[in-house]
């Protein structure tokens, strides 16, 4: 296996690994109960949001004060991006075979 494939299969993995890392952290998911899970989520896709944050000392349960609050669809959308990335790497380093027939 080449550099190039392997820098291409990192990409890929950190493609499908960042969206279903930063699921956990996940809010604002209202599921539909006449929806399928997938449908639900992609409806849900424009609200949820990846919240990382720890509660002050001394604060009650429900105060917690975000640090960092990401769009859950721009997360999404760039693990796709890299996913595509890495695939169309992987495919126009691939060598085509030889069908000569001798």
């Amino acid at each position: 296996m080449t550099i190039i494939k392997k820098i291409s299969l990192i990409i890929i993995l950190i493609g499908i690994c960042l969206p279903t890392a930063s699921a956990p952290f996940i809010t604002e998911f209202k599921p539909h109960p006449d929806l399928c899970l997938s449908s639900s989520f992609f409806t849900n896709l424009g609200t949820m949001m990846v919240v990382f944050g720890a509660s002050p000392a001394g604060a009650s349960a429900g105060t917690e004060i975000p640090w960092i609050t990401i769009p859950y669809r721009y997360l999404f959308s760039i693990g796709v991006i890299l996913v595509c990335t890495g695939l169309g790497i992987m495919v126009w380093t691939s060598k085509p075979k030889d069908n000569t027939n001798n």
